[in-house]
């Protein structure tokens, strides 16, 4: 028979196990609530599973392209904020202009709701979310503008190219991540960061800036990604130049790729800040001259400030991305050849205002999560074809719509 200090634990346990129980059940009898304690949220939430009703296509058809009787544009600038949901852009232009609001892309004449569900998840991340805008085709989480049967679809940058258009690509985090790769690259998963980095060293780019990944422990644990990495120079096909230093990209005759180091005082951005590198790059696609240009603008500062639920460097992160949105703007307006899309591949942390204070008081941010979700994001279109991205669209739409725009031929395919 068990001693009578053994018995004690027993009935100890028995009676935790008892009154956790209890707890559990009470909790689960309350009504949604949040508690606050200072920076800290405790949140409990009914409702909190939903089975979808979704299958992965193993051989996804492409979205449908409308057909238009001629070009629209000569000229198309994707800007991608990631993790730009609503929410931020809510919290963002509420922030930085007041109840009025006053943020560039609140201006664009037409509006739409972009749906981001990837092949095989209702949650996207950033590889699948940038083959659908890049190729027209869903994929699987992770994958890199290959599809789940393995085919590899054509890009709108490689279709852009082989009918004489010249391409840039702009981002504010590693040139080989999931956005800038899924325009231009094809690889089984996302974290093949050699294999992207060695394709786009070898891609038609005329303009092509990001960072070296140096911040990001993941690429740099890799022995393959450090050697590519440094041995970019002789990697680089005939007649592209390898930059590695900011003082170096105004003087550099395209086409070039931009492997920069981190930004100054910055735990997760490379380079200069967006609007400089955005204003350059549209410089030197101008000056390539040729049948128009396709430019992306990525900036990453939104997806690293929703995963770390920062609000007022989220807030900064938007400013930024505004400003180099401003300058497209800018450019736009001088001419009447340009469409400018700003959107989001998906939304990060799921944020939004929470409390009632008065305005000029503090206001409680809330934010659902660290990771994705599955909101759908905002498109701004501004110029000719804006009329194409109005209403609720796929992401995959995106794509086809801007070839369209284009008058890019046999777009989308497969190869």
């Amino acid at each position: 028979m068990p001693d009578r200090s053994v018995r004690g634990a027993l009935l100890i346990a028995v009676a935790i196990l008892a009154a956790v129980v209890v707890l559990a059940t009470a909790v689960a009898a309350l009504a949604p609530f949040e508690l606050f304690l200072g920076p800290l949220t405790v949140r409990w939430q009914t409702g909190a599973t939903l089975v979808v009703a979704a299958e992965s296509a193993p051989s996804p058809a492409p979205a449908a392209r409308p057909e238009l009787p001629s070009p629209l544009a000569r000229n198309v600038v994707l800007m991608i904020g990631d993790g730009f949901g609503v929410g931020q852009i809510s919290v963002a232009s509420m922030a930085l202009h007041g109840a009025d609001g006053g943020l560039a892309v609140e201006h664009a004449p037409v509006v739409g709701l972009v749906r981001t569900a990837c092949a095989d998840q209702p949650v996207t991340d950033s590889a699948a979310a940038a083959t659908a805008m890049a190729t027209g085709f869903k994929t699987n989480y992770h994958a890199v503008s290959v599809l789940p049967d393995g085919r590899r679809p054509v890009t709108l940058f490689e279709a852009a190219v082989a009918q004489g258009f010249a391409v840039g690509a702009v981002t504010t985090t590693g040139i080989a991540d999931a956005t800038p790769a899924g325009f231009a690259t094809h690889a089984p998963s996302r974290y093949d960061y050699a294999d992207i980095l060695r394709q786009l060293l070898t891609s038609r780019f005329d303009v092509l800036i990001g960072g070296d990944f140096t911040l990001k422990s993941r690429p740099m644990g890799q022995a393959d990604y450090r050697d590519t990495l440094q041995r970019a120079e002789t990697l680089a096909a005939d007649g592209v130049t390898v930059v590695r230093h900011t003082e170096d990209l105004r003087d550099t005759p395209t086409p070039f790729i931009a492997l920069l180091g981190p930004r100054t005082g910055s735990r997760t951005a490379y380079g200069p800040p967006l609007p400089d590198t955005t204003a350059l790059a549209l410089d030197r696609l101008v000056s390539a001259g040729g049948a128009g240009f396709v430019l992306l603008v990525e900036s990453e500062l939104t997806d690293d400030t929703g995963h770390d639920n920062d609000i007022d460097a989220l807030v900064e992160a938007v400013r930024e991305l505004d400003a180099a949105v401003a300058v497209v703007l800018e450019f736009a307006a001088r001419r009447d050849d340009t469409l400018v899309l700003i959107t989001a591949d998906h939304d990060t942390g799921g944020v939004g205002f929470t409390s009632y204070d008065a305005y000029g008081g503090p206001v409680r941010v809330g934010w659902s999560t660290l990771e994705h979700t599955s909101q759908w994001v905002p498109v701004f279109a501004f110029g000719p074809g804006a009329e194409l991205f109005g209403g609720v669209l796929d992401n995959t739409d995106l794509a086809v719509r801007m070839a369209a725009t284009l008058g890019i031929e046999g777009f989308p395919a497969t190869r």
